[in-house]
């Protein structure tokens, strides 16, 4: 069976073929080694009664498919919280740099807090998933692409910036492991950007320099709901925001922060 990653050492995984993004054949979509963070915070010293809480990742450029090598540690270490921090290295070369936050499960008896969300449960469509077509020059639609599908609610890329569909993930994160729901809900959080993506790729750069999500429960099987808009300032930035959901209902939120630009000639 296919996976993203094979372990080949401690902290260290070679990265296949499967990982590879849109634009290159060699650059990983950010997707696979977002969870890839997320798998090492999940186990780097059991936590007993705690969970991963938010991942917050800085992307320092194209990430190779190549070896990386996993390192994590912990900054803060508390009775009720722990803050960690991993880097992700390509090469010898930082790729990713990243903080999150464990945090003690709240009681089962915690009072419930909606705040504006409506939590209604909602149904996975039913019918072929397909992968995201982005119609971009030159898309290289091998990898990370052809092992995640998607079910299509509204807009979508080409559409005017907004997009809602379900997705999940076709193969392990890691050959021979199941993928724990976050590690589900990283591979495919980074791909706000590009169930939003508009902007024509050979006049306008749109891309992103971060990724954020957090996350205030478990989400619960393979399927995940991203509910996403981009916008762009002119003169100043942009964003893309995203809503994360199960069958349950919401869950937590995912933000990038995007480069708006000329393309470059």
């Amino acid at each position: 069976m296919d996976s993203f990653y094979r372990q080949v050492d401690e902290g260290r995984f070679e990265s296949l073929p499967t990982t590879a993004g849109p634009w290159s054949p060699h650059a990983q979509h950010a997707g696979p080694p977002s969870a890839l963070v997320a798998r090492a915070m999940e186990t780097h010293e059991p936590p007993g009664q705690m969970r991963l809480a938010d991942v917050r990742l800085d992307i320092l450029g194209p990430i190779p498919v190549a070896p990386l090598d996993v390192d994590v540690r912990i900054l803060r270490r508390g009775r009720s919280m722990e803050l960690l921090e991993a880097s992700v290295g390509a090469g010898g070369t930082p790729v990713v740099l990243a903080r999150g936050w464990r945090i003690v499960r709240a009681p089962e008896d915690f009072p419930v807090l909606r705040g504006h969300r409506q939590e209604v449960g909602a149904t996975v469509p039913e019918g072929p998933g397909v992968p995201l077509d982005l119609a971009m020059p030159g898309m290289h639609g091998d990898g990370y692409l052809s092992h995640v599908e998607w079910r299509t609610l509204a807009g979508g890329p080409g559409t005017g910036g907004t997009g809602v569909s379900w997705g999940r993930q076709c193969i392990p994160l890691v050959e021979g492991e199941e993928p724990s729901p976050w590690q589900r809900a990283l591979v495919l959080a980074d791909s706000g950007s590009g169930l939003t993506m508009t902007v024509d790729p050979r006049r306008h750069t749109y891309i992103n320099c971060n990724l954020t999500v957090a996350l205030d429960r478990d989400p619960e099987g393979e399927w995940i709901r991203m509910s996403s808009q981009a916008l762009a300032s002119p003169g100043h930035g942009g964003t893309v925001q995203t809503v994360l959901a199960d069958v349950h209902g919401e869950l937590g939120i995912g933000w990038q922060t995007m480069l708006a630009h000329d393309a470059r000639s």
